[in-house]
């Protein structure tokens, strides 16, 4: 198991995370993190290769956690892929593109396989 990259899939919907973790953990060792703080605490200590992250949680929503892996030095440069099931305005995914790690921003209501597809092209390009 130690040679499979580390996801981390920080997300409040539960049956949507268990989704994202069944149709991953084939390729990859799955972390899971209910909400954003346990997302960045999870994220210091198992350092993910990747982190797939819901835009609303609660404690610290999506971009509060993509910003404080940023100002973190261990977890700065670790990708982020945003997935959101809300309608949100225009510009919300402009905001997390700003960010240096956000690698994309992506609707929970597609394909799954086109998720996997989108970790597996930010990781190996």
């Amino acid at each position: 198991m130690g040679d499979k990259k580390k996801v981390l899939v920080a997300d409040d919907n539960q049956n949507f995370a268990q989704l994202l973790q069944c149709a991953l953990e084939d390729d990859f060792e799955v972390f899971t993190a209910a909400d954003g703080r346990e997302g960045v605490k999870k994220a210091s200590e198992i350092l993910p290769d990747i982190i797939l992250m819901d835009v609303m949680m609660p404690n610290i929503s999506g971009i509060e956690m993509s910003r404080m892996l940023v100002a973190d030095e261990a977890t700065s440069g670790i990708p982020i892929i945003v997935l959101t099931g809300s309608h949100l305005d225009s510009g919300t995914p402009g905001l997390f593109k700003q960010e240096k790690n956000v690698r994309q921003f992506l609707s929970k209501t597609m394909p799954i396989m086109d998720i996997l597809a989108a970790v597996k092209k930010v990781l190996y390009g």
